[in-house]
């Protein structure tokens, strides 16, 4: 009799591993695992404004709001499993940095990471070739010469008047990665040589949007674009390989004023994460008040109950924050030890805070991680069937 019910047993807890595997995560939700205060670094007019992960560094850029030439700065802040560890608060970042000049007030940086390197754009959205660039970096900091014209891509160099962003587009059908370049007034997708920086073919135009703010790529070459006062997709046109999109569809429309700089990410929770989940969309909105990421469900899979994440989300190793003090935001994701983040930039200009991140008072520049976190579902189905077995033990003692 013992060894029929060690059959049983053995049965139902292979179901349940069949269920485990079937149907163990039903939903998916968004924790809030670390927030920083990097004021110390980024002080006066200079703020944080793009993020980077490399799958084990964390890098953030800056951009400054003064006029005339001012120092920018790239800087590694340090290991995400040390970060994990680190109570939230202040933060003193542990790598090296790499500073520029760029012109103008209020100019932006962008920064995407690929393949052992960081493409970092500075100066952007100002018009003076001096002071305006996108540089190939590796990953301690060293200037990769041989790309472009001596490690920066200039505006010469690209034939444009004006850089405004910068993302890795993944090409299409086998076409090739590269790194895609757009400007404000003009929706063509300009493409270089991830290796050698030179011109890769142009993409689009892209029909029915004339104010690129910020690129965001889907894996399979679609194009999530930041105009002003929107986010759409423009589909790649199977029939024309990698050259061309179809008209925009917005997901998301406002008023907001002109040549705000402004971000949208692509979250591929389903294509890189998990299939069951859908991949998410982020970006702002600079609209007075609207100091918040805002999320949308691209619907390839379950869809995420959040909208939106504005900061206030409890932290798991203490109190809840402060929420984003003002609509300048960034964020990108990576992928570390199976599991997935989502890092959120907060900039601010001005003296601020250099220690907490809990009192409503003060201001500092921030560095937020979150991560994509699968909830269980198959407990209960595995739990049902040892409730049953152990009843039927009971009646047949």
């Amino acid at each position: 009799m013992r060894r029929m019910e060690m059959m049983r047993l053995s049965a139902v807890l292979a179901l349940g591993a069949i269920l485990a595997q079937t149907f163990v995560f039903a939903n998916y939700t968004i924790v809030h695992r670390r927030t920083f205060n990097l004021n110390a670094t980024f002080a006066g007019g200079e703020a944080i404004g793009d993020v980077a992960f490399d799958g084990n560094y964390l890098y953030v850029s800056s951009w400054h709001n003064n006029s005339g030439v001012q120092t920018v700065r790239l800087v590694r802040v340090g290991d995400i499993g040390t970060l994990l560890n680190t109570r939230s608060g202040a933060l003193a970042p542990a790598g090296w940095t790499v500073t520029v000049d760029a012109a103008g007030s209020s100019r932006d940086t962008r920064l995407v990471y690929h393949d052992n390197h960081l493409y970092w754009g500075y100066g952007l959205g100002d018009g003076t070739a001096a002071n305006t660039g996108i540089r190939k970096y590796d990953l301690n900091g060293n200037l990769v010469t041989g790309w472009a014209s001596g490690g920066t891509l200039t505006l010469s160099g690209a034939g444009v008047s004006r850089y405004d962003t910068i993302d890795i587009d993944p090409g299409f059908s086998g076409s090739g990665e590269t790194l895609a370049v757009g400007a404000f007034g003009s929706t063509i997708v300009r493409r270089f040589d991830l290796n050698t920086g030179a011109n890769a073919g142009n993409a689009g135009p892209v029909g029915g949007a004339t104010s690129t703010r910020d690129y965001a790529f889907a894996p399979n070459g679609d194009l999530y674009i930041r105009t002003q006062g929107a986010v759409a997709v423009a589909t790649r046109a199977a029939a024309s390989g990698a050259t061309a999109f179809s008209s925009p569809t917005n997901i998301a429309t406002w008023s907001e004023g002109t040549l705000a700089q402004a971000f949208v990410a692509y979250i591929p929770v389903n294509e890189v994460f998990f299939s069951g989940f859908s991949s998410l969309v982020l970006y702002n909105q600079r609209v007075s008040g609207q100091n918040r990421v805002f999320i949308y469900n691209v619907g390839n899979g379950t869809p995420l109950s959040l909208t939106e994440l504005d900061g206030t989300e409890q932290v798991d190793d203490g109190d809840n924050p402060r929420g984003f003090q003002n609509t300048f935001l960034n964020a990108s994701w990576g992928l570390w030890n199976g599991r997935m983040f989502i890092f959120v930039v907060n900039g601010f200009t001005g003296t601020g805070s250099d220690t907490g991140y809990t009192d409503t008072t003060i201001s500092f520049d921030r560095l937020d991680i979150y991560e994509v976190v699968p909830e269980p579902a198959s407990v209960l189905a595995l739990g049902s069937g040892l409730v049953s077995l152990l009843a039927l033990r009971r009646r047949r003692k």
